[in-house]
């Protein structure tokens, strides 16, 4: 399964310092600007859960490998996609994670704007 970073969200924490420190222990990325996307409920009627969505800029040059926290049994695989790539992807059915699925169809509407703004940050 093809999916994005994620992680629950700490009594003392924000969903903002979640998507950093995830990105962190499951892929060894430093987020160095971070754009809200969403925040909505899973299922409405049927749970409470919440989810916030974020785009995140990162250095990819080395990006890959394992990684994860031990002892949080944690195996993950890194795998750096292209959008274009990755859009096709999402096209043909092999990413199907909700949160995978809302994060990238953000991006292919606003993927001008974000470069615009992320092109002009030293």
């Amino acid at each position: 399964m093809l999916e994005i970073v994620a992680g629950m969200i700490d009594a003392d924490e924000t969903a903002q310092e979640v998507a950093i420190r995830e990105s962190l222990e499951e892929a060894d990325c430093a987020i160095t600007d971070l754009i809200p996307l969403y925040d909505f409920l899973v299922s409405p009627g049927g749970t409470t859960e919440r989810i916030a969505l974020f785009c995140g800029r990162v250095d990819v040059t080395h990006a890959g490998g394992v990684h994860g926290v031990s002892e949080e049994g944690e195996d993950i695989k890194v795998h750096v996609i292209r959008l274009d790539a990755a859009l096709a992807l999402l096209q043909s059915g092999k990413i199907n994670s909700a949160s995978a699925i809302i994060a990238l169809q953000w991006l292919a509407l606003n993927r001008h704007h974000v470069q615009s703004l992320w092109l002009t940050v030293s």
